[in-house]
């Protein structure tokens, strides 16, 4: 279930946006971070990706194999936009 939007995301301060992806990991919502992690990064082609990826997953109303595997490298190339700092502070928080 996404809770916040693109801008909200945006706006967030690291600590917050943190605490969004823990308390959303606690809550299996995984896909949902891969959005918001790709709303994070800015990058059109990764949003696009992601919310697909999303939107999928809720209308299936579970992550099939080749989903959770589309999803996997999704999260690949979003850790490679982000400097090695910010992929360290975001990967300990799924």
């Amino acid at each position: 279930m996404i809770t916040y939007n693109e801008n909200e995301i945006v706006q967030m301060t690291q600590e917050q946006f943190q605490d969004t992806l823990v308390e959303n990991t606690d809550r299996n919502y995984l896909s949902e971070n891969v959005v918001y992690i790709a709303y994070r990064s800015g990058n059109r082609d990764c949003i696009e990706r992601a919310e697909d990826i999303l939107d999928q997953h809720l209308s299936l109303g579970h992550i099939s194999g080749e989903l959770s595997e589309k999803r996997n490298i999704l999260m690949k190339d979003l850790k490679g936009l982000f400097l090695p700092t910010y992929q360290e502070t975001i990967w300990r928080c799924l």
